[in-house]
């Protein structure tokens, strides 16, 4: 089934090799579109579970290209000019270890670490945008953490048993200070509340058959809201599962957080006027690396996550 488990019950998985030709080339007209609309553009790369190719033909004789993919896709769209944040450099500097920042039974990262990317992708609203955002509001001590051990299963781990490779932990991260949001609904409409409803907590049921139970990573919520409390800055986030976890830490410091995930959009959507009806004033592209390439293949959902034509 394309998965791979290491030592410890850590399941990881191989990406194909791609030229990246199409994504250069979109993610540089998209720019262009952007900046000639006065609207900024950064580009978050988010890293797989493995920071080293060589890892699976070691342990596997199995190749992979996930990180020279990335490494070539940034470096081109770098050399253009297009404002970048690599996760990957941010966690070398940090000393942080990739195993840390993943579950070992899913491919999402953790809640900790959705917090410590937003805070990566704060500062680089700073550098960039001109944004002015009190990036200590990220720390982990301003928040209230609840732990769970050996808990739930993960999408990887469901394919591959539990009595394989175990159950994962997990970390619930809430704000320790006030909060006051306006929701957005589909629909146009809107609700008032706190931080707290980003979070549905049925999701953390133990009791519950793990193979049955819901995700816990998607216990968090992508919602469309603002922030009562911050006066400035309108994000379009252009995401995927991963900005679960990040979407709402991010809106506690922009007054303004919606997101997309283009493989999810009909046919008829048009990226560029949604931007410019709504009034962005940046838009964030953060996606795993694992997306460059999926337009190699016209049957992957993830067919259509680089095109914002």
């Amino acid at each position: 089934m394309g998965m791979y488990v290491t030592d410890g019950g850590y399941i990881v998985s191989a990406s194909p090799y791609t030229t990246t030709d199409y994504e250069v080339e979109q993610t540089i007209a998209f720019r262009d579109y952007l900046e000639a609309n006065g609207i900024q553009l950064i580009y978050v790369n988010q890293p797989t579970k493995y920071v080293d190719d060589d890892l699976l033909k070691r342990e596997f004789g199995v190749e992979t290209y996930s990180n020279r993919n990335a490494d070539k896709f940034l470096e081109r769209i770098n050399g253009a000019g297009v404002n970048t944040i690599d996760l990957r450099v941010c966690m070398k500097e940090e000393g942080l270890n990739v195993y840390d920042l993943f579950y070992r039974t899913d491919h999402h990262w953790t809640t900790p670490t959705g917090l410590w990317a937003t805070q990566k992708i704060a500062e680089g609203l700073n550098e960039y945008c001109g944004y002015s955002i009190d990036t200590s509001v990220f720390d982990e001590k301003n928040f209230i953490r609840k732990d769970w051990k050996e808990c739930w299963l993960g999408e990887q781990g469901k394919k591959v048993a539990r009595t394989y490779v175990g159950l994962d932990d997990y970390t619930e991260l809430k704000p320790n200070f006030e909060t006051s949001y306006t929701f957005k609904r589909g629909d146009g409409t809107t609700f008032d509340g706190i931080f707290d409803m980003f979070v549905d907590e049925t999701v953390y049921n133990t009791e519950n058959d793990v193979y049955e139970n819901q995700s816990w990573h998607y216990s968090y919520s992508r919602v469309d809201c603002i922030n009562n409390k911050v006066k400035s800055g309108k994000v379009l986030l252009i995401g995927d599962s991963y900005s679960f976890v990040t979407q709402p830490f991010l809106s506690l410091q922009v007054h303004e957080v919606d997101s997309i995930i283009l493989r999810k959009k009909e046919e008829d959507f048009n990226l560029r006027e949604y931007i410019l009806t709504n009034g962005y004033d940046t838009v964030i592209i953060a996606y795993a690396q694992f997306m460059l390439g999926a337009h190699d293949d016209s049957s992957s959902s993830n067919y259509d996550m680089f095109t914002f034509e």
